[in-house]
């Protein structure tokens, strides 16, 4: 009988469940080892922004965790949230907004926010608030700005890269020997990676990596992994395919 094959997923823990239930639907045995943390930034003005929506033509949101961040800021303020226009960077962020009932009207054709500022339908002076976390860069914000829009640039949440609580369940992960590959999904859960392997003397450079994306990819690369897989598209269940593919490649190691 064929062992399931143990792969580590270094998502943020809010945020794994439906990566989790991927993988193990795609016939693999998933650890969850968060290489990050969200945290909520509560003092940035969120609540704030969240009371005057209404005054914006457009509410840019570039993640799962802004979409839950402004989500939650507009239930503590209560709040409407149908009155702006809601643009998505990608499925999974939109997906998070239509949970709540609240209706999509843009999603750039690829999920990155150079393509967004470039596609988001405006008109000169349109005010735009975009939620964004602090690792996300001014970027977005800059570019249209340079579009003529009115852009307030919020950042909704702080990524904490190797939390200290994660270093015991990576040891705990290599109990049973070595994983059959990592899958990563930001480059930030690169480099948290790296960091909770070096406190725990644990050598992980040498597991073949799953990312989810060409940035990512070229982070992990950059940190001397072998990458072995990109997933086609963001999703969990395209990321989740990626890894069983990549580990069905690869040799059972024999104890």
């Amino acid at each position: 009988m064929n062992e399931t094959r143990r792969v580590l997923l270094t998502r943020a823990a809010a945020q794994a469940a439906p990566s989790l239930v991927a993988l193990r639907d795609a016939g693999l045995a998933p650890v969850l080892v968060p290489a990050i943390e969200i945290e909520a930034v509560l003092d940035g003005g969120i609540d704030e922004a969240a009371t005057c929506l209404h005054a914006y033509r457009w509410v840019v949101v570039t993640s799962p965790n802004g979409a839950a961040a402004i989500l939650a800021a507009a239930e503590r303020v209560e709040t409407q949230l149908a009155v702006p226009s809601w643009a998505a960077i990608g499925a999974s962020t939109r997906r998070v907004l239509e949970a709540e009932g609240i209706e999509v009207a843009f999603t750039p054709t690829s999920a990155d926010g150079a393509t967004l500022a470039d596609e988001l339908p405006l008109a000169d002076g349109d005010a735009v608030l975009v939620i964004r976390g602090d690792l996300a860069g001014v970027g977005l914000a800059q570019a249209l700005r340079r579009r003529g829009a009115e852009v307030d640039d919020l950042v909704a949440y702080r990524t904490i890269e190797a939390p200290p609580s994660s270093v015991a369940l990576l040891r705990a992960a290599f109990d049973d020997g070595r994983p059959a590959a990592v899958v990563f999904t930001s480059g930030s859960t690169v480099r948290g990676l790296v960091a909770l392997a070096r406190e725990a003397s644990i050598r992980v450079r040498g597991i073949p990596a799953i990312c989810i994306g060409h940035a990512t990819a070229e982070v992990a690369d950059a940190a001397g992994f072998e990458v072995a897989a990109m997933a086609a598209s963001p999703d969990p269940a395209a990321l989740a395919a990626a890894t069983a593919s990549a580990v069905a490649r690869q040799p059972v190691e024999v104890p």
